[in-house]
């Protein structure tokens, strides 16, 4: 396996172009996600990338071996690149081991339909269907539907696997515990995979790093953490998880807001004293006690209006007084109540950008 390579791809459906000049390299080994809204151009290059659409601009390449240019495409089947589906699309005629094997040479020297067999056993195994491969698609459930399709895919021993939003249809807690289990899975065969999603909490637990696309271009490539904690802009800081947005002044690498004088990153821009600007935080940076952190700036009296409880975290809503109201996320232990007074601080830089024109 090789790195893959996109290289200033841009992708055209008549006269919409759907994705713009994305370039992209993705290690080899690495569970890359594609995350943006829907529309947004990550079903598009994911095709492009498998050799279903051609690309207009640019050139992907894994490694040395050049898949596609503005004029010429490798056809899908010769690229060595494995695909799953958000509908899985298994025959429904064809057996969980006739599935699996489909992509399988049958071969007809001696010994090769033991050698397919086996191969079929391992895969079966390796995703949790041992026991299950003379089973029908219509006698299995919404999960191991899709394992079938992800040991169909990883059957041919692909240099690349592209996942489509495979997780998309199943339910919540299947949904959570099948993801994690895939991701173990392909980083334990070293499977460089592309997944697409709009699911953010997908995105940042189970990739390596995250493409974030916004109408067809690249917002930002990074990891979980850097997309989540350093966001290259506002539109990024706002669709990837929650935040609190506050006007205020810029003076001296701090903004004059509502929750008093908070320590700030200026992205993509530079301030000067007095420009009024977007602060830009996410609620867990905002805590109610102050007096318990040592470095935490003095910030605004404030009171619990709303709480909405999620077990492992609480969201609050608070009314700063004189102020507007923000959220906050914090541990539910020790939780304040509802019409409890709260002085609220943050514990950790702001990031400012420019105010919306």
């Amino acid at each position: 396996m090789s790195d893959l390579v996109i290289d200033g791809v841009s992708v055209t459906h008549g006269s919409t172009l759907a994705v713009d000049e994305v370039s992209l390299r993705i290690d080899r080994g690495d569970l890359v996600a594609v995350l943006g809204p829907s529309g947004c151009g990550k079903t598009t290059l994911l095709l492009a990338i498998a050799g279903l659409l051609p690309i207009g601009a640019g050139a992907i390449r894994i490694g040395e071996r050049e898949l596609s240019r503005p004029g010429r495409t490798v056809p899908a089947e010769k690229r060595g690149i494995g695909w799953v589906p958000q509908d899985a699309s298994l025959f429904p005629h064809l057996s969980v081991a006739e599935n699996i094997g489909f992509a399988l040479p049958r071969g007809r020297g001696r010994g090769a339909a033991s050698v397919r067999a086996r191969r079929i056993a391992e895969l079966a195994e390796l995703v949790g269907l041992a026991g299950l491969t003379g089973r029908a698609p219509n006698q299995l459930s919404g999960g191991q539907v899709q394992r079938v399709a992800l040991a169909r895919a990883l059957a041919p021993r692909p240099g690349l696997l592209l996942l489509d939003e495979p997780f998309a249809a199943l339910d919540t807690q299947l949904r959570v515990g099948l993801r994690r289990e895939v991701a173990e899975l392909l980083r334990a065969q070293g499977t460089t995979s592309l997944l697409v999603t709009h699911d953010q909490e997908e995105a940042l637990t189970l990739a390596d790093k995250v493409a974030v696309l916004r109408d067809g271009r690249l917002e930002q490539f990074g990891t979980p953490e850097e997309i989540y904690q350093h966001p290259a802009s506002a539109w990024v800081a706002s669709f990837v998880g929650d935040v609190v947005e506050l006007d205020g002044a810029w003076r001296g690498g701090r903004v004059i807001c509502a929750l008093g004088s908070v320590e700030a990153s200026a992205v993509g821009f530079a301030p000067a004293d007095g420009d009024r600007v977007r602060l830009m935080l996410r609620p867990e940076w905002i805590v109610p006690r102050p007096e318990l952190l040592a470095h935490a700036a003095a910030g605004a009296d404030a009171r619990v209006s709303a709480l909405s409880y999620a077990g492992h975290d609480a969201m609050l809503t608070c009314d700063v007084i004189d102020g507007p109201s923000v959220r906050i996320r914090m541990s539910t232990v020790e939780l304040p109540a509802v019409g409890d007074p709260v002085r609220l601080a943050v514990q950790r830089p702001g990031l400012a950008f420019p105010r919306p024109a």
